[in-house]
């Protein structure tokens, strides 16, 4: 590129946009007219018998197209021009947070396209924006229900710290009377009771810890069921119970609805919980009886108020209050799955993210 070029295009880049088409208009076509214009006048003046008229007429077809083309360039000038203000402004107010814009940009051309793209933007940031507050205003709830449960769960028992020290003191009279039974599931019972209160107030807890707290608890109902339930723990190999954490006390609400909605009118229950990794880095915690079941019109009842996250009574703290932490605390997508058949069983899947200790 000559250095005249470049100097020229140094210029248009410095000005505006009005100005630079008014500097091309200049250079491209009013400044070749007129070069054009003079030399075809100097021919004619100089080779031409009829001198006057020929070059009134020359005259008058460059000032005639100058005129033109400078009204055509005036308007192009003007409507390109308020166009590209009309973006500038726009991108000005997303980038001070200002989200609105109007419909659209006249035109099918790269700036209507480029202020579409930038409205797709602005729609974005809005809709992420909404997210970050949507989230900000579920943790907030969470915390909130967290606490009015664990109210809930303190103010329903009665003086936990002396329950526990009078099952130690019973379970130690069993021992000294030698049955051993009866020292067992006092031993059980005070284990339960002792993981509920040092996790009263907590948000995790190694998942070996929460399953080892339902294994007590299902050794417990054996006591009141004796060999009517059997039940069976299997984790797959790829889980480290030890190296993945949970919420407390997030099972043994649905091993309790398993045993007292379905396997307590059965001769021989058997009760099966199995952890397994899920997909997209979840684990699965999946808890499966063969009770009574349900039938597809409670079944599908049940789903319902799951999906709604309807209120359930105070007093309950089952599967529909289970799925609502999982769903505040994880996200939506995790929580619970519920599948029955009548007479056949239930098989309750609990999905959660792999998150590490």
């Amino acid at each position: 590129m000559s250095r005249f070029g470049k100097r020229m295009a140094d210029r248009l880049c410095e000005k505006n946009i009005r100005h630079q088409l008014y500097s091309i208009y200049f250079f491209a076509i009013l400044l070749p007219m007129l070069v054009i214009g003079g030399v075809l006048t100097l021919y004619v003046y100089f080779y031409s018998g009829k001198v006057t008229r020929i070059l009134f007429l020359c005259i008058l077809i460059i000032v005639t197209g100058a005129l033109i083309s400078y009204i055509v360039i005036s308007f192009f000038a003007s409507h390109f021009s308020g166009r590209i203000n009309k973006l500038r402004a726009s991108m000005h107010n997303v980038s001070n947070e200002d989200y609105e814009m109007s419909d659209s940009l006249r035109g099918n051309d790269e700036i209507a396209i480029a202020y579409e793209e930038l409205k797709k933007t602005a729609q974005l940031i809005k809709d992420k924006d909404s997210e970050v507050f949507q989230t900000k205003l579920d943790a907030e709830r969470f915390a909130t229900e967290q606490q009015m449960m664990e109210y809930k769960m303190l103010s329903s028992q009665i003086n936990p710290h002396f329950l526990y020290n009078t099952l130690e003191a019973l379970r130690m009279r069993a021992i000294a009377e030698k049955d051993r039974d009866v020292a067992t599931g006092i031993k059980l019972l005070g284990k339960s009771l002792r993981y509920v209160l040092d996790n009263t107030g907590t948000v995790s807890v190694p998942l070996q810890q929460e399953l080892d707290y339902i294994e007590n608890y299902i050794k417990i109902i054996k006591f009141r069921f004796a060999e009517r339930i059997s039940y069976e723990f299997k984790v797959e190999d790829e889980i480290d119970t030890k190296a993945y954490s949970i919420l407390p006390l997030l099972l043994q609400p649905i091993v309790e609805n398993s045993v007292s909605h379905g396997l307590e009118m059965v001769e021989n229950g058997t009760l099966k919980i199995t952890v397994r990794e899920g997909v997209d880095e979840t684990i699965q915690v999946i808890i499966e009886d063969n009770g009574i079941g349900m039938n597809p019109g409670t079944l599908r009842s049940v789903r319902l108020k799951m999906e709604r996250l309807e209120q359930v009574p105070a007093k309950s703290i089952g599967l529909f209050n289970i799925n609502k932490r999982i769903k505040l605390f994880y996200g939506d997508r995790y929580g619970i799955e519920i599948d029955s058949e009548e007479n056949v069983g239930t098989r309750v899947v609990v999905t959660l993210p792999m998150r590490p200790i």
